[in-house]
């Protein structure tokens, strides 16, 4: 959705399994709120998935914000990967390996955007229940572009293995 000033939803995933991850997550959510061209924040509520790829890794929490923005996507981009830098996510060249933060730009309004470094919507966005079970906390009609409604396209995921986590912990069975 776009307002008249040119602001539009921007959804965020934001997932860890290393260390502490809510509190990883929560730390991602203060930080993303202390920039002020994002307003009007609404949060999901915390899932836990196992992790894709390698088995060795702890299961993942992921959740989901969005933000009213018109900041350009690179921007916000680059904002993303200064922040994952800064809470101490490093690079590596295992496509699925752990990691302490990751925030991605799962969608911008119904901007359609493909470069080398950035697909908006999120390219596999519409395969992981993971990433739209969150978004869907927050809206349940929202509609990705050149795919269709998250709550028709969760039906079908790849990755459905996912539970909402009761008040955002973890428990302990």
């Amino acid at each position: 959705m776009e307002t008249k000033d040119n602001h539009k939803d921007l959804y965020i995933g934001i997932g860890s399994n290393m260390g502490n991850p809510i509190e990883n997550i929560n730390t991602a959510l203060n930080i993303l709120s202390k920039y002020n061209f994002f307003y009007n924040k609404n949060i999901s509520s915390f899932y836990e998935s196992p992790p894709m790829g390698p088995a060795d890794q702890n299961n993942y929490i992921n959740a989901a914000v969005m933000f009213k923005s018109s900041e350009s996507p690179e921007d916000i981009l680059k904002l993303l990967k200064e922040i994952e830098s800064s809470m101490g996510r490093k690079k590596s060249k295992d496509k699925w390996s752990e990691r302490i933060i990751d925030l991605d730009i799962i969608l911008y309004g119904d901007i359609v955007h493909c470069t080398d470094k950035l697909t908006i919507p999120h390219m596999l966005a519409h395969e992981r229940a993971f990433v739209l079970l969150p978004i869907l906390d927050i809206n349940p009609d929202v509609f990705i572009p050149m795919k269709g409604f998250a709550k028709n396209l969760v039906k079908s995921c790849l990755y459905k293995e996912i539970k909402k986590l009761k008040n955002n912990e973890r428990s302990n069975v």
